[in-house]
C-alpha cells in the first residue's frame, strides 16, 4: 500500500480525501482535538503523521544566499548561494503542511500556512510585495523536483541576467556622474556576472595624507612603495609581508 507521502504527492484532493489524506481545513480541526492541558494552560498540539509530501524546492544560482526568518513561531530557512563552477546551490526544502504557534490568552492555536505562501515570503513575491524585493531577480527559483529541471535553472538565469545587465548600467551613470559611493556591492557582483572589466569595480577605499609625500595613500598601507618616497607607515607589517627586512627595521626604528 502506498505511503501518505506517495498519496499526497501523486493523487488529487479529492482522491486523496476519500484515501484518508487531510487537507488544510482537516488538519486544523485534527490539531484543534489533539490538545494537553498542564498547569491551566491548554497546548493544542500539531500531529506528527501529517504529510510531508509534495515539497518545494528554493535554489540559487548566484552567490547570493540568505538565512530567512519569516517571523515568531515560523521555522527558519536558509537559501544557499551557487558554489563557484556549479549551476546552482542546495535546496531550501519547504513542506506543504506549515503551522506557527501563538499563545492566546490560556490557549495556544496554531495557524496553517501552506508551501506556496512559506515560498512567496522568501522570495518577497505576492500581494503586498515590492517588485523591487522579487528574490528571482537575484537569481532564486522555486521547483517542485529535486533536481530542478533544465528550463527552470535556464529561466532563472534569464531573470539573473536582466538584474545584473539593469545593475551594471546604474553603476556605470553613477561612475559618469562622479557617484562612485552610490556604487555598492550588487553592482560589483553583477560586473564580474557579466565579465566585464571597469574602473568601479572594486571597493571604494578611504587615503590618507603620506607623513613622507604628502600624497593620497591607501589606509591600512604598510609601505608607500612608490620610488620616491617608500615611507613606511608599519615596520611590522612590513617586515611580514616582504616589503622591507628586519636589519631594515632595527636601523630606523634605532634612529627615532
Amino acid at each position: 500500500m502506498p505511503s501518505k507521502n506517495e498519496i499526497a504527492a501523486t493523487m488529487t484532493r479529492s482522491e486523496a480525501a476519500r484515501a484518508g489524506i487531510i487537507d488544510a481545513n482537516t488538519a486544523v480541526e485534527k490539531i484543534t482535538t489533539n490538545s494537553k492541558r498542564m498547569y491551566g494552560f491548554t497546548r493544542k498540539m500539531v500531529p506528527s503523521d501529517f504529510p510531508t509530501e509534495p515539497k518545494l524546492y528554493i535554489y540559487s544560482i548566484s552567490e547570493y544566499g540568505e538565512q530567512v526568518n519569516l517571523g515568531p513561531g515560523f521555522s527558519g530557512y536558509e537559501v544557499k548561494p551557487c558554489p563557484a563552477g556549479k549551476p546552482y546551490g542546495e535546496p531550501c526544502i519547504v513542506l506543504p503542511f506549515n503551522f506557527f504557534e501563538e499563545a492566546k490568552v490560556d490557549v495556544t492555536e496554531h495557524t496553517f500556512t501552506s508551501g506556496k505562501q512559506i515560498v512567496e515570503a522568501i522570495l518577497r513575491i505576492g500581494p503586498g510585495m515590492n517588485a523591487s524585493m522579487d528574490r528571482r531577480r537575484l537569481g532564486w527559483f522555486v521547483s517542485d523536483s529535486n533536481p530542478p529541471a533544465d528550463d527552470e535553472i535556464a529561466h532563472a538565469n534569464t531573470l539573473y541576467t536582466a538584474e545584473c545587465k539593469r545593475l551594471f548600467q546604474e553603476a556605470n551613470r553613477y561612475a559618469s556622474a562622479n557617484q562612485l559611493n552610490e556604487i555598492n556591492e550588487m553592482h560589483r557582483r553583477a560586473a564580474q556576472y557579466l565579465g566585464q572589466t571597469v574602473t568601479w569595480d572594486k571597493p571604494q577605499e578611504k587615503m590618507v595624507d603620506c607623513p613622507g609625500c604628502k600624497e593620497k595613500v591607501r589606509e591600512g598601507a604598510a609601505v608607500h612603495a612608490t620610488p620616491y618616497c617608500g615611507y613606511v607607515f608599519d615596520w611590522p607589517l612590513a617586515v611580514k609581508n616582504g616589503l622591507r627586512t628586519r636589519k631594515q627595521m632595527a636601523e630606523a626604528l634605532d634612529k627615532e
